[in-house]
């Protein structure tokens, strides 16, 4: 067989197969299913990304659930300032509006940071509180490579860390049929590749 029909067969079997491929890759960024823990000292949504801030007001919701059910003592949220306004003052204002007045978070400020950089920052606020146990919220796309600078920060500093990855934006399935998805995963491999 010629070398042209190797590369024929190549492209076929690439094009024919690309739905198992691309679910792989996009299962990837996500990461294997571990088992988490159900309580907490705290839960943790990163809000300060200097590319994407990734907090829906779904993440503040389930940040909200988890203190009302009495699974975590309380919620810390990284905020930077947009126009003179604290990210975490609108997510303060988002929960009272879904129905949690009594909800409080207590804030990180910070400015607009890497993720990496964000993390350290957080897990050392944690550290200073004397936390022992964290959930952090995470977007699902960031669930590998951001989760696992977490526990690797966490454990450095004596505090358990479980990631909690969320879904909506970002469909492992399907993620390179809807423009925001193919954003995630290319905004994703190049943090990955250290280009972000």
């Amino acid at each position: 067989m010629g070398v042209a029909a190797c590369l024929v067969l190549a492209i076929g079997c690439a094009w024919f197969g690309r739905n198992v491929w691309l679910v792989a890759f996009g299962r990837y960024l996500i990461g294997p299913s571990r088992d988490l823990r159900s309580n907490a000292d705290v839960v943790v949504v990163p809000g300060a990304d200097y590319i994407h801030p990734d907090v829906r007001v779904e993440t503040l919701d389930e940040a909200a659930r988890l203190l009302r059910d009495g699974r975590v003592n309380r919620i810390v949220m990284s905020c930077a300032e947009f126009y003179g306004v604290s990210g975490c003052e609108l997510a303060e204002q988002a929960l009272r509006d879904r129905g949690y007045p009594e909800v409080r978070i207590e804030w990180l400020r910070t400015e607009r940071l890497p993720d990496d950089i964000e993390a350290d920052k957080l897990i050392s606020h944690l550290r200073e509180s004397g936390t022992k146990s964290a959930i952090i919220l995470l977007p699902n796309y960031k669930q590998r490579r951001l989760g696992s600078v977490y526990r690797r920060l966490g454990t450095r500093s004596a505090i358990d860390v479980d990631i909690w990855g969320r879904g909506g934006e970002y469909d492992p399935e399907r993620w390179w049929r809807a423009r925001e998805g193919q954003k995630r995963f290319a905004e994703e491999l190049l943090r990955f590749a250290g280009l972000l």
